[in-house]
């Protein structure tokens, strides 16, 4: 049981975004057994010895601890602070046809009960606990593991006699029963602010990434979302990295050391992996619903810039205009609406676009270069531009589409993937956090096998 609990700490943990590796979670569980459960300060500082990495996370730490081994504390100092208030006094009431589970119940001191609930609650799984209205389930659970279902018997039969004694003796158990029960749910209430909190984060993140951009601004927090979104993706892809930097082993050399190993390969040899600087140049159409989109997959590939350190960033609408500084210097918001006032106006010209892109920067898209679009194609009748995009194809090395719409809208109406399709390497659909991890995924996988 010891074991359980601990594990459930873990994931406690874990829950309040500290990170816990398993090998630092099993190293907890030995430290703990050699050192022991008590003093209480002592198995803390134990257990934030193995657990606790940085020093931000120890305030953390301390409230995770203190919360989640309260009734632990309780019932080694014998208090009762904080426990739901003072039981009825139940020392004269006449326990006679009472079952022997009432009785023992009822007798017991309130240290001795508060142990009692703690052994019950150490029956269930907490951790299970997701949403706020699973509280009372588990609260209603623990006292039937604590044997309540006796008192509730008790009482019905105590309270359908005629006699007046008999009613008085359920009504004392019925308040006695209420301060038990609000125990419980006091006990129950920690629990889920300890585990149910955690799932309901992972599923409201879990519903933010699948909704549409045009649906985001509704959730509180996206921002910090998108973040960890990129960072976490940046930290796998400089691990791909490292592992790759080698490159493919050298057969000559390593056969040609072996020689004086008897033609055993003892020393492996590598070539090294010629490093080019890869340049990104991102264009977003910023008008109407596809304005969400941009702002997204701006935000998302600044976030990365460890890894994308050369991102040069373009708007437009029915004007064209870069807009690299407008978001490095303010954040998304703001920047957004610095955009619309310069590019906005009446109706988005793509042929104008790939041309003033040509112009800026065609003598500087060479082999190193990954182009970005994101847009859905809708030019509103006017020339399509495509000879344009197949030169700035021709001179890079590859070309995306990112297209917020579904596929079977992206012809239809002013929409004219088709003329653009065959320009790009690649033509995704991009209309939520996770079709932007995907894609940005697949970009860094592609820009890693182009160096």
């Amino acid at each position: 049981m010891v074991d359980r609990r601990l594990h459930e700490f873990v994931r406690a943990l874990r829950g309040a975004r500290i990170r816990i590796s398993p090998v630092e979670a099993e190293e907890a569980m030995r430290a703990a057994a050699l050192i022991g459960y008590h003093p209480r300060e002592q198995f803390r500082e134990t257990l934030a010895q193995t657990l606790v990495k940085a020093q931000v996370d120890r305030a953390c730490f301390d409230q995770c601890f203190d919360d989640f081994f309260r009734f632990e504390s309780m019932e080694a100092d014998g208090g009762e602070e904080d426990a739901g208030g003072a039981l009825p006094d139940t020392t004269d009431m006449d326990v006679g046809d009472l079952s022997e589970t009432t009785v023992n119940l009822i007798a017991q001191s309130p240290e001795q009960l508060t142990q009692t609930l703690a052994e019950a609650a150490a029956q269930q799984d907490f951790t299970a606990m997701q949403v706020i209205t699973q509280q009372g389930l588990f609260a209603r659970e623990l006292v039937m593991n604590m044997g309540m279902g006796s008192v509730d018997d008790d009482i019905l039969r105590l309270a359908a006699s005629p006699r007046r004694r008999d009613q008085n003796r359920a009504e004392q158990l019925r308040d006695w029963r209420q301060q038990v029960r609000e125990r419980a749910s006091q006990y129950v209430r920690r629990q889920f602010e300890l585990h149910g909190r955690a799932h309901g984060r992972a599923l409201r993140e879990h519903s933010m990434r699948a909704a549409p951009f045009r649906e985001l601004r509704e959730y509180h927090q996206i921002q910090d979302l998108v973040r960890r979104m990129a960072r976490r993706l940046a930290a796998l892809h400089q691990r791909r990295q490292k592992r790759a930097k080698r490159g493919a082993m050298d057969a000559r050399r390593t056969l040609v050391s072996s020689l004086r190993y008897n033609a055993v390969p003892v020393q492996l040899h590598w070539r090294e992996r010629r490093k080019l600087k890869s340049k990104v140049y991102v264009i977003c159409d910023v008008s109407g619903s596809v304005r969400e989109a941009a702002r997204f997959l701006l935000q998302f590939l600044y976030a990365m810039n460890d890894v994308l350190p050369q991102v040069r960033s373009f708007a437009f609408a029915a004007r064209f205009d870069e807009v690299t500084d407008d978001f490095r210097q303010y954040n998304p918001d703001v920047a957004v609406g610095r955009i619309l006032d310069r590019v906005s106006g009446s109706g988005t010209d793509y042929g104008y676009m790939f041309e003033s892109f040509q112009q800026a920067c065609g003598r500087e898209i060479d082999r190193r270069s990954t182009v970005i679009i994101l847009g859905d194609a809708r030019n509103n009748d006017l020339p399509a531009g495509e000879e344009y995009l197949a030169e700035i194809s021709r001179r890079a090395r590859q070309v995306f589409w990112l297209n917020p719409e579904h596929p079977s809208r992206w012809n239809s109406g002013d929409a004219i993937m088709a003329k653009y399709e065959p320009y790009c390497r690649a033509a995704r659909r991009c209309s939520s956090l996770n079709d932007l991890s995907r894609f940005a995924d697949y970009l860094l996988r592609a820009l890693n096998n182009s160096q």
